[in-house]
């Protein structure tokens, strides 16, 4: 699904009015009208709700909801945030329906005292007191009632986004009324799902309104919420044999190390792989023989030339080590991988080593960085690279022609024609040592299952965020390890794929 900043859903907006002659009157009934059916399919018409509507158009939406609650004998307490002289003429319009439908209006200022009566007494409170246009931090009396709303227990149901959180890059704008959940209309914001902004949100539901499916669906539109639909088909045929499912070269691990050869060769045959060949030190071979007999080893040489000739395949970098000789014998890797048009997964210290040793970028490259990685990569301090994580990925992708992870909640996954997705899936208890090596094993073995560079990207991290979804569901979040990312893969596989 195409994900939107501010700006382009106002243009969205705009068009649809302007080029398709829907009035947005209409729009916000709409609007008013799906939220009233969510709110009662949820909550039920014997709750009591508190409608906050500001002066713009999301207090319309939020008086449209007022209103047919009210017709359908619910109880219904409506807050007026802000000057009456000031209500967009839609917004004016559907305040005047309200009252003279005989609904009643309150005003602030009131006593603190009866606004927090009222608080109290709601079962559900409706955000409808600024919408995506908002600029700047919040002034009175929207300030106030957004830290009263905060302080209370009561469930709170936002109206497109939670009022003081920018639409576009998730920011707080000084405060943010936290919702149970957002229903956004039309496309997903970015701020929905770009923290902090994605931590006010709660669980967001996208409704559908009479937007054209030509606006929606826009080529000029690069954002997306990775969806199921999305993702390769990773097929088995009846009367495939390892070959069929390729096979990859996995450089990585060390001494102290090793174990992060054996989270990434394993999570790539749980994904699917035909073969996973380690190239380590001798050394490690009893290790890894023992934490993952299904996967080759050979002897790791750094001055000899490497063979690829049966591999479609690169994973580099996890637990590798930042020697001379790795840098080496990464250059000599991605010369051989580029000639050869394979496809290189480089993660962890062979990033490093290729920010360090300055080395080019060739080929059909992965980048899978964390932010102190990222930061390396393109010479940006950590602050700046996370106030503008799209657009910090979106550069490198651009400058490298690779496809771009920049791993964090949430993921994003930036291609070289521009376009990126911001990936669903994924949770807290992944932030443990490994799970990145379990990721560049995934997007290893879809890739050597034959599926192109972008796609294999999205594939793999929707992936890798379910298998830790499922483990998260099944063990909690405080005690998840790398290793259980790997044992949830097949059902994770089994949920997407069906077998």
């Amino acid at each position: 699904m195409k994900l939107v900043s501010s700006n382009e859903m106002q243009e969205i907006d705009s068009k649809t009015q302007k080029e398709y002659g829907f009035s947005s009157l209409v729009l916000m009934e709409q609007a008013g009208e799906r939220a009233t059916s969510f709110l009662l399919e949820k909550f039920g018409l014997k709750s009591r709700y508190l409608i906050l509507a500001g002066c713009g158009n999301n207090g319309g939406d939020a008086l449209v909801v007022a209103r047919r609650l009210k017709l359908q004998g619910g109880s219904v307490c409506t807050y007026l945030v802000g000057n009456r002289n000031k209500l967009t003429p839609q917004t004016k319009t559907n305040l005047s329906i309200f009252e003279k439908l005989g609904g009643e209006v309150n005003e602030l200022p009131l006593s603190d005292k009866q606004f927090q009566r009222h608080i109290m007494a709601a079962d559900v409170i409706v955000d409808g007191l600024i919408g995506i246009g908002a600029k700047g931090d919040l002034q009175e009396p929207i300030l106030g009632v957004a830290k009263a709303v905060n302080a209370s227990l009561t469930k709170v149901v936002a109206l497109d986004i939670p009022t003081g959180v920018d639409a576009t890059s998730g920011q707080i704008l000084e405060e943010a009324i936290k919702a149970d959940y957002t229903l956004t209309f039309g496309l997903p914001k970015l701020g929905l799902y770009l923290y902090p902004g994605a931590s006010y949100a709660g669980k967001v539901i996208v409704e559908q309104l009479s937007f054209p499916p030509q606006l929606l669906e826009d080529s000029n539109l690069r954002g997306q919420v990775t969806e199921i639909k999305d993702l390769a088909m990773l097929k088995r045929p009846l009367d495939s044999h390892k070959g069929t499912f390729g096979k990859g070269l996995l450089l990585a691990g060390s001494a102290g190390m090793c174990g992060a050869a054996a989270l990434c060769g394993a999570a790539a045959l749980r994904t699917g792989a035909g073969v996973v060949q380690a190239v380590v030190e001798k050394e490690l071979f009893p290790i890894l023989q023992q934490l993952v007999p299904e996967m080759i080893l050979s002897e790791y040489k750094p001055d000899s030339e490497f063979d690829l000739s049966s591999c479609n395949c690169l994973m580099i970098g996890p637990g590798w080590g930042l020697s001379k000789e790795n840098a080496l014998a990464l250059k000599k890797l991605l010369d051989q991988a580029a000639q050869k048009e394979l496809p290189v997964v480089l993660d962890a210290d062979a990033l490093t080593l290729l920010a360090r040793e300055k080395l080019a970028y060739q080929g059909k490259l992965i980048l899978t960085p964390h932010p102190g990685e990222m930061s390396r990569l393109t010479e940006q301090n950590i602050e700046e690279l996370l106030q503008d994580r799209i657009g910090c990925s979106l550069a490198l992708a651009k400058k490298t022609s690779a496809a771009v992870i920049l791993k964090g909640a949430h993921t994003v996954i930036a291609l070289s024609d521009g376009t990126f997705y911001l990936n669903p899936t994924g949770n807290a208890g992944m932030a443990t040592a490994g799970s990145g090596d379990v990721l560049t094993g995934i997007i290893g073995g879809v890739l050597m299952q034959g599926v192109p560079l972008s796609l294999a990207a999205l594939t793999g991290v929707y992936l890798h965020g379910l298998a830790g979804d499922l483990a998260k569901d099944s063990l909690g979040s405080r005690s998840l390890l790398a290793r259980d990312i790997i044992d949830f893969i097949p059902e994770a596989l089994k949920k997407v794929y069906g077998d």
